[in-house]
């Protein structure tokens, strides 16, 4: 079971926060030390994709949110639950791709620190 931006997130939603991480303790780490020389499979995504693909999903998920609250603020809708559960996941999603562009930053810094 692969993890991806949009099961984390389903699984945000759910609030199955417990799930998330039984997910990361199960990762099968890689032995083989050429794992960058094989050729990507068909139908595999970049790392660029996976990111651009997650910072897609989280504007849409910011704009469903930011309409949600023209709308109350409007008076076209009335129903705060909902406004308020999309500003939830919003913040959510937006907190969760900063701490992966971090993570992605930390990488890279140590990457450029390592002596060739």
């Amino acid at each position: 079971m692969s993890m991806t931006i949009e099961r984390i997130g389903q699984f945000v939603k759910n609030g199955d926060v417990e799930s998330i991480m039984d997910q990361g303790r199960n990762i099968e780490r890689p032995t083989n030390p050429s794992i960058g020389a094989e050729a990507p499979t068909p139908g595999a995504h970049s790392f660029s994709e996976m990111l651009h693909k997650s910072f897609e999903k989280v504007n849409e998920i910011q704009n469903q949110a930011d309409t949600a609250v023209k709308e109350m603020v409007a008076g076209r809708n009335k129903n705060i639950h909902e406004t308020m559960l999309l500003m939830e996941k919003a913040d959510m999603s937006f907190r969760m791709l900063m701490q992966v562009r971090n993570k992605v930053l930390e990488a890279y810094r140590e990457v450029m620190r390592m002596q060739v």
